[in-house]
């Protein structure tokens, strides 16, 4: 696994200069030149434009100082371009990458097109020569389209548009509802509220939202029934005679063992707003048995690091219980979902304790130590906390996770959204399709770059400029390389990979990526994407046309794959 170096490109803004980085940068090929344009940035005084390196993160060639927002550099291989607004000693820097341009591309084995290099509607991928056998998998990312954007995808020459291929087993997938781990969005535009010490007590009440209902709290007596060095674990009084004796030694010992240093070396250290020096973890049946489809396992709410604490009897003020707490369900409701007692405690609970302390520490860097503007985005804030649940053992280490993963690349059908039914970005709380689409992504940066991406991440500047920023790369090529993967991963040819230990090669502990053939037509999500893979060539000359009618067109990958592929 390489190592990898946050590069921070924005400083300046940091310093309050105001100078702002270049946005919208753009860079395609043409006949005898890579053509760079960008917004202008308002107060420069001119502009550095240096081709790179996107995986390195090294400069290719020389680079151009230029004074106007765009320019023309020789033809290379990069694969990206830095752009610099400079005033003075001041720079402020962005980053682009270079797509294929109108003219069809060099036949490369990866491929990626821009919605500037459609014309008239269309874009054309030409390939002079393909191997008897070989296959073409194209890939439609509809970064920045509109919702249920439509695109069609052709083919023309000695490939075949599509047939039928040999379907693979997949991994075997429960039909229990999956849990969901989940935090309490709250916005923060000033300083959180002042330290206060929590109750020192075998007994404390708290304030629980029902069923993640925020507009009502109730207040419950809890008794304490276990204490360890990094947290306090309490229990519903009313839910008591649910746990046997011992039941909680095996949470305490997960939690201290695997989730509190997973957890603290990557993101650091939580707050301690309650000064007690502990995180406090509640079970009560308050938090219900069914919730969008899944069931809710745990959440963390972020009031009760940026509120006071609710002194009313019936918790009819704030509802924060002004401390680093994280709330889990009670094990008869996990039971009705069919979860037994021994799996919650061996995995289920210590797996989202994993999940929510990312939040709450998350929350606490970026809110409580700082002022901040709101939470991190969601689908990076669950991208995180899902990571974070491999990052302790739990996710897809293990069998449960493995499945959840493999319905996500699935095409979706009925109650379960796949791959192609939901976005990237914009949070809907699926199980399926909004957790584990957020988690494949960040999963697949972090085992190319090293498990110290994901703090990188949480300790960047935050969303989608920060999420690039740690990356090195803009979202939409980013999202072309994860794509990418999710169809071939670890198969000849493959040019991106998932490397885990615990689910490599991908397609054989979870299951194929379910596409569509060329030739057929699909309907994308904002910020989502779609998959077509061609029949086998007999050998000789291809091309692909996709056709897109919307104002922004999709990103368009073509990849060469050595062989057919399973789904």
């Amino acid at each position: 696994m390489r190592t990898f170096a946050l590069l921070l490109f924005c400083t300046s803004i940091a310093c309050g200069s105001g100078l702002e980085r270049p946005r919208n940068v753009r860079a395609s090929v043409s006949a005898d030149a890579i053509e760079v344009w960008w917004e202008p940035v308002p107060g420069v005084s001119g502009y550095r434009v240096q081709l790179a390196d996107l995986d390195s993160r090294a400069p290719v060639g020389e680079a151009k100082f230029v004074s106007q927002p765009r320019a023309r550099l020789p033809l290379s291989r990069a694969t990206g371009v830095w752009v610099d607004a400079l005033r003075g000693a001041l720079s402020e820097r962005a980053v682009g990458f270079v797509t294929g341009g109108a003219a069809g591309g060099d036949g490369s084995a990866w491929q990626i097109f821009g919605p500037a290099d459609f014309r008239n509607g269309s874009v054309h991928v030409s390939f002079a020569s393909l191997s008897a056998g070989e296959h073409l998998g194209v890939l439609l990312v509809n970064w920045a389209g509109k919702d249920t954007a439509s695109a069609s995808v052709d083919l023309t020459g000695t490939a075949q548009p599509g047939a039928a291929p040999p379907r693979s087993a997949a991994l075997s997938m429960s039909t229990r509802p999956p849990p969901i781990s989940d935090l309490a969005q709250e916005q923060a535009a000033g300083p959180a509220a002042a330290s206060e010490a929590a109750p020192q007590s075998a007994q404390r009440s708290f304030c629980v939202a029902q069923s993640l209902d925020f507009s009502r709290h109730v207040r419950k007596a809890t008794t304490r029934v276990a204490s360890s060095d990094h947290a306090d674990f309490f229990v519903d009084d009313e839910d008591a005679a649910h746990y046997q004796p011992g039941y909680f030694q095996p949470i305490v010992a997960a939690f201290e063992e695997r989730v509190w240093p997973a957890d603290a070396r990557a993101f650091g250290l939580p707050t301690d707003v309650d000064q007690n020096g502990k995180i406090v973890v509640l079970f009560t049946h308050e938090l219900g048995q069914h919730l969008n489809g899944g069931w809710l396992i745990g959440y963390f709410a972020n009031g009760d690091l940026l509120r006071s604490r609710d002194g009313s009897a019936n918790c009819s003020d704030s509802g924060s219980n002004h401390g680093e707490i994280i709330y889990l369900n009670d094990v008869q409701n996990g039971a009705a979902n069919g979860f037994s007692p021994a799996e919650l405690a061996a995995t289920s609970y210590p797996a989202t304790l994993a999940h929510e302390l990312q939040h709450l520490i998350n929350l606490g860097h970026r809110c409580v130590e700082k002022r901040c503007d709101g939470p991190e985005q969601t689908w990076i804030n669950e991208a995180l906390s899902k990571v974070a649940e491999d990052l302790a053992g739990f996710g897809w280490n293990g069998a449960q996770g493995r499945g959840e993963g493999a319905q996500y690349l699935t095409r979706s059908s009925g109650s379960v959204r796949g791959y192609d039914g939901r976005s990237l970005t914009h949070w809907e709380g699926d199980p399926i399709g909004n957790y584990q689409g957020a988690h494949s992504f960040l999963r697949f940066f972090t085992d190319r770059f090293g498990d110290v991406l994901p703090g990188a991440v949480a300790q960047g500047q935050g969303g989608i400029e920060g999420l690039e920023d740690a990356l090195g790369r803009p979202l939409p090529r980013a999202m072309a390389e994860w794509a990418t993967a999710l169809l071939i991963s670890n198969e000849p040819s493959a040019p991106y990979n998932f490397s885990g230990a615990a689910w490599s090669p991908l397609h054989e502990r979870l299951r194929h990526l379910d596409y569509r053939n060329l030739g057929e037509s699909a309907t994308m999500r904002a910020d989502g994407i779609a998959a077509f893979v061609s029949g086998p060539s007999s050998g000789g000359s291809a091309e692909v046309i996709v056709r897109s009618g919307e104002e922004v067109p999709p990103h368009v990958v073509v990849v060469r794959v050595a062989g057919a592929l399973p789904r």
